[in-house]
């Protein structure tokens, strides 16, 4: 981090790249940066899975109970990096501070944020005070539209560069579905297992019992939930408990491709399997980090977003690690 200038505040925003209310919060310290004197770390945002490692690591700053609040809510805070190290909780405790700073109003920095600059009343001029007025009405409709479009363009760029490909699951538990699991898949290490993969996800895998039926991950149960370990899907040519014949887009089981990623995070997807060499479309995603797994499971890809329905899942109440509520993925597919 530069360093800041003799004086002057600093600060560090934390929140979702993809998330508007992050945007928002970005958009309006950029224009505090030119009205008054405070030092703002880059502004980047973070994946929902770094975001909530970076929770777990200031346990200094951020006592337990927040931290604890802070990832159900994954909304954006703004630390303040002084002598004090407090901490302003989203946009409403953002503007109270600077309002207190700038001598602004809310509105006038809403409008700041969303035109660029600050709206100015000269004195004698009809029009003036008209486009001034206008600013003020329009600001927040303004500002939320051009959040909206940032997140959309963050998350967009994000994935180009990261020159990864990226699928969704939809899981319903008892009849209600949960937010959306993004994942992001690690084909420059894995491109056979990922093309697998998304190929179920899109429900494009030949049958091999019928030939104008195609496989697929939609109407798949959540078979096993091993608590603090991982939560296990994909038995598309069986019963969906798990015991039916080995599937893939490649005909049955195909090799292990790489050991190269490692299972030491909560998040990692990984191919189940019945030993070396036997992968098809069974898949699980890890509660914690379990490194016990290595070059035991194919691990190539990683939870990205709707990290709070994968412990959803994974904290459901189970008999002999089956959920004792229906657990289905209802709806998945690529990405672009």
């Amino acid at each position: 981090m530069a360093s800041a200038g003799a004086g002057m505040e600093c600060c560090e925003l934390v929140g979702l790249m993809g998330d508007v209310a992050y945007q928002r919060c970005r958009l309006l310290l950029q224009e505090l940066r030119k009205l008054h004197p405070i030092f703002v770390s880059p502004l980047e945002g973070m994946m929902e899975v770094e975001y909530l490692e970076y929770l777990q690591n200031q346990q200094e700053k951020i006592p337990k109970s927040k931290r604890a609040e802070l990832q159900r809510t994954t909304r954006p805070i703004i630390l303040l990096l002084d002598s004090s190290n407090d901490m302003l909780d989203g946009e409403d405790e953002l503007l109270d501070f600077a309002m207190e700073r700038t001598q602004l109003s809310r509105n006038e920095l809403l409008a700041a944020a969303a035109f660029g600059d600050v709206p100015v009343v000269v004195e004698g001029s009809d029009s003036a005070r008209k486009d001034y007025g206008e600013k003020l009405a329009l600001a927040e409709e303004t500002l939320e539209t051009k959040a909206e479009e940032a997140a959309q363009q963050t998350l967009t760029r994000y994935r180009e560069v990261s020159g990864h490909l990226y699928a969704f699951l939809v899981f319903e538990v008892d009849g209600v579905a949960l937010p959306r699991v993004e994942l992001e898949l690690f084909h420059g290490v894995c491109p056979k297992t990922c093309k697998n993969f998304l190929a179920l996800c899109e429900h494009k895998v030949p049958d091999l019992n019928y030939e104008t039926q195609q496989l697929g991950y939609q109407g798949n149960p959540v078979h096993r939930v091993v608590r603090g370990g991982w939560i296990q899907t994909g038995d598309v040519a069986g019963n969906g408990r798990g015991d039916g014949p080995c599937r893939s887009l490649y005909g049955l089981e195909f090799p292990d491709e790489s050991f190269a990623v490692s299972h030491n995070a909560a998040g990692i997807l990984s191919m189940a399997n019945t030993g070396p060499h036997t992968n098809g479309s069974q898949f699980f995603i890890t509660l914690a980090p379990q490194p016990w797994l290595d070059r035991r499971k194919v691990a190539f890809g990683r939870v990205v977003s709707g990290w709070r329905t994968v412990m959803t899942i994974g904290g459901l109440e189970t008999r002999q690690e089956r959920p004792c509520v229906p657990c289905t993925i209802v709806d998945s597919g690529r990405l672009q």
